[in-house]
């Protein structure tokens, strides 16, 4: 288990070698998600997206059954003193229902693996769950409040599919982030910021990890965790 530093803050996170880590997604993903009262991180891993957001929340449900990344996460817990702001819950997605009533989260946050179905070769069994994401987008929409946000980052090659399965759960799409490694490079995924009872009509932007050899300026936001709202001034209803 090795001790790392969350970028932006002040915590702690413990990650297994051979487990998930975080990566460069979740960073980003999270300096998307705005304040509110109450958060869930679905599938949180290691909890580097529940870490990140903390601060933001008065309270944050983080969600996994990967029994080797939750005893991590619950040392990262212990040794912030987060443990009365961050419950771990060890269930399947799938029976959240069993849980929590229904309109309970402000936010969403969803960082599921990306394979294809016929695809899939697994060593890790725990995961498998998430692979149906259009039934995780139906819980979404039993989890969230009427106006509550689900943040999700996707392959952008799989963009179109997201985007119908989200419609198909009766969320509605309101912002999406294209993710470029560099200017002259094509996004390989997207944040897709979703509600539950909004309007159609949506917003397009470009997020650029890199520009030319140094870090792009709202890379630099970032790993200081800053909240990044290119759309305040789009306010979509």
């Amino acid at each position: 288990m090795k001790k790392d530093q969350v970028p932006g803050t002040d915590f702690i996170i413990y990650q297994d070698e051979d487990e998930f880590k975080y990566t460069t997604d979740s960073l980003i993903l999270s300096s998307f998600v705005k304040k509110g009262k109450r958060a869930l991180d679905l599938g949180c891993g290691n909890g580097i997206l529940s870490l990140r957001i903390a601060d933001r929340f008065e309270e944050i449900h983080s969600v996994d059954i990967n029994k080797i990344v939750l005893e991590n996460f619950r040392e990262s817990l212990s040794v912030n003193r987060l443990e009365d702001k961050i419950k771990i819950i060890e269930k399947d997605i799938f029976a959240l229902k069993e849980v929590y009533e229904t309109n309970y989260f402000d936010s969403i946050v969803f960082n599921p693996p990306y394979y294809d179905y016929e695809n899939i070769k697994f060593e890790t069994i725990p995961a498998k769950h998430f692979f149906d994401i259009e039934k995780s987008l139906y819980i979404v929409n039993y989890l969230l409040k009427n106006s509550g946000n689900l943040h999700i980052i996707y392959p952008t090659y799989r963009l179109a599919e997201l985007i119908y399965k989200i419609n198909l759960a009766s969320l509605r799409v309101k912002h999406i982030i294209n993710i470029h490694g560099n200017l002259n490079k094509i996004p390989k995924n997207s944040i897709v910021i979703a509600r539950k009872q909004g309007n159609f009509g949506n917003d397009f932007r470009d997020f650029y990890i890199r520009q030319g050899e140094d870090y792009s300026k709202k890379m630099k936001r970032v790993y200081r965790n800053e909240v990044i709202l290119w759309f305040i001034f789009v306010q979509l209803p």
